[in-house]
């Protein structure tokens, strides 16, 4: 069988030389044009249905990839919630940390004038 890029053709050089009546030449062509057209119908049919399951599989992949935007968009809303809250946390640790510092230093400020005598407040 040779290599024919066009196969459905194949055969009609034998009608065409084949010796007989014309009415079974024609029967023949009929026959062989059916025949293609049936084989053409079911290639054609057999491409869409493989064309038709990558677009399903194509639809699911990005279905799949909207859920997963969907989901890091809720992450990242979490993570921004998360993270505003441990920063109003870490703010109030900070201005207790100062508080106790300040307060440390006034004792510390109050008891060095006090051992030396500069106090302002004694008689």
């Amino acid at each position: 069988m040779p290599n024919n890029i066009f196969p459905e053709l194949e055969g009609w050089e034998e009608i065409n030389s084949n010796g007989g009546t014309i009415g079974t030449s024609i029967n023949k062509a009929i026959h062989k044009l059916v025949i293609s057209i049936a084989n053409l119908r079911s290639g054609v049919s057999s491409q869409l249905g493989y064309l038709q399951n990558k677009i399903e599989r194509l639809q699911d992949t990005a279905d799949q990839l909207n859920q997963s935007f969907k989901q890091l968009n809720g992450n990242i809303k979490k993570s921004d919630e998360s993270s505003t809250k441990l920063a109003a946390a870490l703010n109030r640790l900070t201005l207790f940390g100062v508080l106790v510092a300040g307060i440390g230093i006034l004792l510390a400020l109050i008891q060095f004038l006090f051992e030396n005598k500069i106090w302002p407040f004694t008689q």
